[in-house]
């Protein structure tokens, strides 16, 4: 954070180089960790149901993120003053990752990542709405070409309807909202409790739905034949989790963003390298608009952030 007193030490208004440093390496954290995540649920997904894959992955990510919030906040690692806005999180978040899940499962990883990643385009449409933020005109432009992106990643106009870009779509919706929710939670709450009682309401929910389905035997058969991915999926998902939160801690906007959306080239290359996913000229062209209206979007974000800092200082 930057001193009470930037006036006299403009110099503190920044984040020094080895902040910055910390930062990018925890973002590659998070993305590695991320991709990997979407690896191993589009390579079992054919195998499992949704209900499985969710229960497995919120039980094994749960005592990792326990250990963590417990390391962090110790007796108070369960405290949240905002209920309310919680229960919202919680069921906000719910849904990005079940349309998340369905859409790796059911389009191509490139498409299913890039279409995630264009939440930034709907955080700054819904921010004035829920927020009463103001969004110039460079955001709005951004905005506007973001949208043309994903309209062309979606590729509406095409032979087939592709659910799962539908399904992408939802997952940037929610995880849209889900931003909206996490910066008024942000104002009073420990973003690793936050995530806790999120990991916390998976486990309860996912296994539930997969007892009224009556899917046990598919549960245990992916439990004896595919164990190490299963722990590696919960490891991993802990990873994106801790990497984003301490990346944002350290780093500064404008140097993590250009590391985020490397997640969108190396999932469409993984995607061709290990399924043979093909991409249309059109849908390449839609990832890159995307990539490049999120990027100039968090960019501006943080140069006004930045100038209300100055401001109040």
């Amino acid at each position: 954070m930057p001193s009470s007193d930037t006036s006299a030490h403009p110099s503190k208004t920044r984040i020094p180089l080895e902040g910055n440093v910390l930062g990018i390496l925890f973002m590659l954290m998070a993305v590695t960790a991320g991709v990997v995540t979407s690896l191993i649920i589009k390579e079992l997904s054919p195998m499992a149901t949704l209900m499985v894959m969710l229960t497995v992955r919120f039980a094994f990510s749960l005592p990792f993120i326990a250990f963590a919030a417990y390391a962090k906040r110790r007796q108070h690692f369960l405290d949240i003053n905002k209920w309310g806005i919680l229960i919202l999180r919680i069921i906000t978040g719910q849904i990005g990752i079940m349309f998340w899940f369905l859409s790796v499962a059911h389009t191509s990883l490139g498409q299913a990542t890039a279409l995630f990643q264009s939440s930034a385009i709907f955080v700054t449409v819904l921010s004035p709405l829920i927020l009463k933020e103001k969004v110039g005109i460079y955001r709005g432009s951004a905005v506007m070409m973001g949208l043309i992106g994903i309209v062309m990643i979606t590729n509406p106009f095409g032979d087939a309807l592709n659910i799962g870009s539908l399904y992408g779509l939802g997952s940037a919706l929610a995880g849209a909202l889900l931003v909206v929710i996490l910066r008024m939670l942000g104002r009073t709450e420990e973003p690793v409790t936050v995530a806790l009682w999120h990991n916390i309401a998976g486990v309860i929910i996912y296994p539930l739905g997969v007892i009224i389905l009556f899917e046990g035997d598919v549960l245990l058969s992916m439990l004896n034949d595919f164990f190490p991915f299963l722990l590696l999926l919960g490891f991993a998902a802990t990873f994106v989790q801790i990497g984003f939160t301490s990346a944002y801690r350290h780093g500064e906007a404008a140097a993590l963003a250009p590391i985020r959306y490397l997640s969108v080239p190396m999932a469409a290359i993984l995607g061709y390298l290990i399924w043979s996913e093909d991409l249309s000229t059109v849908e390449i062209a839609g990832m890159a608009i995307v990539v490049a209206s999120c990027l100039l979007i968090s960019y501006r974000e943080y140069r006004l952030a930045k100038q209300a800092i100055l401001t109040q200082d």
